[in-house]
């Protein structure tokens, strides 16, 4: 017995060295980093020299932070509220005995499965002010509808956020349907020999046994909108006038002027603004266990 606790240990060493190496190791120096002085034009890693808090203090006197702090939780907020609604919708709708419920789950699915380089691509040329999404509304005589939705600043966040929607939906409804097909099918067969009706086996069977699946997707969705870069990267590039400039979109463009030390700080702040909302969802679990 004791021989097998050993061998079980040394089997996930592999697992702990990639996790520590891949993981741990990047997380680690990128929070050295921040607290020094690393601009690639002018030095190496190995030159930087220690200077303390001046990279969050310059982040911080920076008055668009605010702006873009904002915005990022705006973005990650909204998605995540549509990620799940809708996701859980189709799960139920998806759950039930449709001939053609593989087929459809299989479609909803797909996008998650796509580049986001390529979905953004697609998307770009959909709203550009003579595509496809104008070029409709037009033909439906809503002439009055269509916009410029990528460069200007009422609708480029909001085109970003429908198209992030669109891409990871699917994946949210695939884990609310593992968590219905987990419900016992025998709850359902006494709640209607009790006369309950759909609407009441749905709020006193159904939602509380997704709990667990609630708390997957919304650490999942929140992460993803907090961290989102690359669907607003190429659908706007921050813009216009930085009406989509989120907090990895401003990581980037730091990197991109070869101010590493400066680029690491901004990930820790996002790194922290990431914990912390996992942390509050996780909280508000316990709480309802309780």
């Amino acid at each position: 017995m004791y021989n097998k606790k050993i061998y079980k240990r040394y089997f996930t060493l592999p697992a702990v060295f990639l996790y520590t190496l891949l993981f741990m190791v990047p997380v680690i120096l990128n929070f050295v980093y921040s607290f020094t002085n690393w601009n690639a034009i002018k030095m190496t890693h190995e030159t930087a020299r220690f200077i303390g808090l001046d990279n969050y203090i310059k982040i911080f006197q920076n008055k668009e932070l605010a702006s873009v702090i904002l915005r990022t939780l705006v973005f990650a907020g909204v998605t995540t509220i549509f990620k799940n609604v809708i996701g859980f919708l189709l799960a139920l709708a998806f759950n039930e005995g449709l001939k053609t419920k593989n087929i459809l789950r299989a479609i909803f699915f797909l996008p998650a499965m796509l580049s986001p380089l390529i979905i953004g691509l697609i998307f770009g040329s959909i709203f550009m002010k003579a595509g496809f999404a104008n070029q409709l509304l037009t033909s439906l005589g809503l002439q009055n509808l269509t916009r410029a939705w990528l460069t200007s600043k009422d609708t480029a966040l909001g085109t970003a956020m429908f198209v992030e929607i669109w891409r990871q939906v699917g994946f949210n409804m695939v884990i609310y349907l593992a968590g219905l097909q987990l419900i016992d099918k025998s709850y359902y067969e006494a709640a209607s020999v009790d006369g309950a009706n759909k609407r009441q086996q749905l709020f006193s069977i159904t939602l509380p046994r997704m709990i667990p699946s609630l708390i997957i997707n919304l650490l999942l969705a929140l992460s993803q909108g907090l961290k989102a870069f690359d669907i607003v990267f190429v659908l706007t590039g921050g813009g216009p006038s930085g009406a989509t400039e989120l907090i990895n979109t401003l990581v980037f463009k730091e990197f991109g002027k070869k101010l590493y030390g400066m680029s690491s700080a901004y990930g820790v702040i996002l790194f922290l603004i990431t914990a912390a909302a996992g942390l509050l969802v996780l909280r508000i679990k316990d709480n309802n266990d309780e």
